[in-house]
């Protein structure tokens, strides 16, 4: 194993969805050299995913309504929002919506005002839509910049530190050749991890890479165990997004058998319709409404039974006499899809979706590390236990352009850094030293491993969780981390790519079921069966870090 070839740039930027945009296109109009790699192609992750007909931006209102929208934020998070990210979005996000159309984004806003997903009050919403328009306008911007530079189908495998700075990074690109970036700043911007779960509603390449090359590098990770699942339909297309807006139509959600879920576990006091009725105005599951009966339900029947395929949703002939845009567009999206709400029997099941947690950062996206910068759905941004509708994209705008600012004054006072193919071999052959000896090697292929641990982090990391499903898991997930042969995997040039995503599952998997064992209580996305209760002496903040090779602890520290 050597190093390939060398390549010098100012600033890497990994990832290629609106937050890896956002910042690669302010670096490059600021006279920077960027090299943005990205695990696909260009405009990709969970931002370029057709999940659905269009994603949404909220937008404040006016001066008075910054207040209010904080408000909105401060009582959603549940104590565990960062408080100056949201300041600044709130009152940046007017701007980064008129900036839209320099990424080659133009969104399309709703008429009057409407409330976003669990917000308290109307806003202006920007709808995002046609996502192959958009790649074509994303390239012939990124076209117009010499400075710009894109490998596709190219990960980065590790991060390199010198005098406790970044100076550079490892690349396997597409033809599996390792490459040596010598640089002084690294942008993360690689989306979320909710293809750590079996069952899930993003692309592939959203599996926490970014995640892991930032706790190696010496950041920090943060609210973990809040995890958005929502609803998807299983049936009769799988994987595909379920508008719980229509649930405002369903009388009940059944079993195989007929049998309602919600009879037996609602408890008295709490009608079927009202849970319904709450259900329908937020998409993500949350254990701050009374509508969580219907989520938990879900995922007690489906662990009691091993049953994956989902849950039927009975619902009335009206849903399709409302002419209103928020039903039309999704109906008629389904309808493209050969769904239909009403003559279909349309099964649904949790799916793991956007993380609220993740990287630690300040306001301008820096991480701690000097040189190093997180944003868009890799870092703990704006959100908390819960996260309201509508920020995520917003986010990607705010704060992608933040990190840029910040990552040119960086750039510009950084001391240069020669890095040596030399080093970047001693990198690459300590990567390999760092991954223990497997003591079951060949019980199991990568691919096994790797789909036995996203079946584990579904039945065991989701929305019903217990100390011993979590125990169980990580016990699970444990073992199968001593059946990965990394060595001869790493050394074979076609399964690289394949050792590494594979050591990294393992890696943020227990990570992820860990911070959800410590926090001892239910709160906002995260239910825990044994701790049915919000507890206030955990309204704390929650800090994962990885020392040496393997150990993971973990801090709480006061707000």
């Amino acid at each position: 194993m050597e190093i390939s070839r060398k390549i010098t740039t100012d600033a890497l930027v990994v990832g290629s969805g609106l937050s890896g945009i956002k910042a690669s296109k302010e670096l490059a109009a600021m006279n920077h050299n960027v090299l943005m790699v990205t695990k696909t192609k260009l405009a990709s992750g969970s931002s370029f995913y057709p999940l659905k007909a269009s994603l949404g931006t909220q937008v404040t209102k006016n001066n008075a309504d910054k207040q209010v929208f904080l408000n909105d934020i401060d009582e959603l998070s549940r104590g565990m929002h960062r408080k100056d990210l949201a300041e600044v979005y709130v009152d940046k996000i007017p701007d980064g919506v008129k900036e839209y159309g320099e990424i080659g984004v133009h969104p399309k806003k709703l008429e009057g005002e409407r409330k976003a997903c669990f917000a308290n009050h109307a806003r202006d919403i920007y709808l995002l839509s046609d996502w192959d328009q958009i790649r074509e306008n994303v390239r012939t911007i990124f076209s117009q910049y010499d400075n710009l530079s894109l490998l596709q189908k190219t990960v980065v495998v590790s991060v390199i530190k010198r005098e406790e700075r970044i100076v550079g990074a490892i690349l396997l690109d597409n033809e599996n050749e390792f490459v040596l970036v010598e640089c002084s700043a690294i942008i993360l911007a690689s989306g979320g991890f909710g293809n750590l779960y079996k069952h899930n509603l993003n692309p592939a390449d959203v599996d926490g890479s970014g995640h892991v090359l930032a706790v190696e590098a010496g950041a920090k990770l943060v609210n973990m165990e809040f995890i958005q699942f929502i609803p998807g339909i299983t049936a009769p297309r799988y994987k595909t997004l379920f508008g719980e807006h229509t649930l405002m139509y369903c009388h009940d959600i059944i079993d195989d058998d007929g049998k309602s879920l919600l009879d037996p576990i609602l408890p008295e006091g709490v009608s079927k319709k009202e849970c319904l009725e709450i259900r329908s105005t937020h998409g993500p599951f949350t254990h701050s409404l009374q509508s969580k009966y219907f989520d938990i339900a879900m995922m007690k029947n489906s662990i009691a039974s091993n049953n994956e395929k989902g849950f039927t949703l009975l619902f009335s002939d009206e849903l399709y006499d409302n002419n209103e845009e928020f039903y039309t567009v999704y109906l008629d999206w389904l309808k493209g899809k050969n769904v239909h709400l009403v003559k279909d029997e349309v099964k649904i099941a949790p799916f793991a979706h956007a993380s609220n947690g993740g990287v630690f950062i300040d306001t301008f996206g820096r991480t701690g590390v000097d040189g190093l910068y997180a944003i868009g759905e890799l870092s703990s941004n704006i959100e908390g236990a819960n996260r309201l509708g509508g920020n995520s994209t917003g986010a990607c705008m705010v704060f992608g352009k933040r990190a840029a600012i910040d990552c040119d004054r960086y750039l510009q006072i950084a001391a240069p850094y020669e890095l040596t193919e030399k080093e970047g071999n001693l990198h690459l052959n300590q990567l390999q030293a760092n991954h223990k000896a497997t003591k079951h090697e060949g019980d199991l292929s990568a691919n096994e491993i790797v789909d036995k641990i996203r079946e584990i982090m579904w039945y065991n990391g989701n929305v019903v969780r217990s100390e011993h499903q979590l125990e169980q898991g990580i016990k699970e997930i444990n073992e199968f981390a001593d059946m990965l042969p990394f060595g001869n995997l790493i050394r074979n040039k076609h399964t690289r790519k394949l050792a590494f995503k594979a050591a990294n599952t393992i890696k943020l998997s227990q990570m992820v079921l860990r911070a959800m064992l410590e926090r001892r209580e239910s709160r906002g996305a995260h239910y825990r069966e044994d701790y049915p209760s919000e507890n206030p002496s955990f309204n704390k903040r929650q800090f994962i870090s990885q020392q040496g090779n393997q150990s993971i602890s973990i801090d709480f520290l006061e707000e």
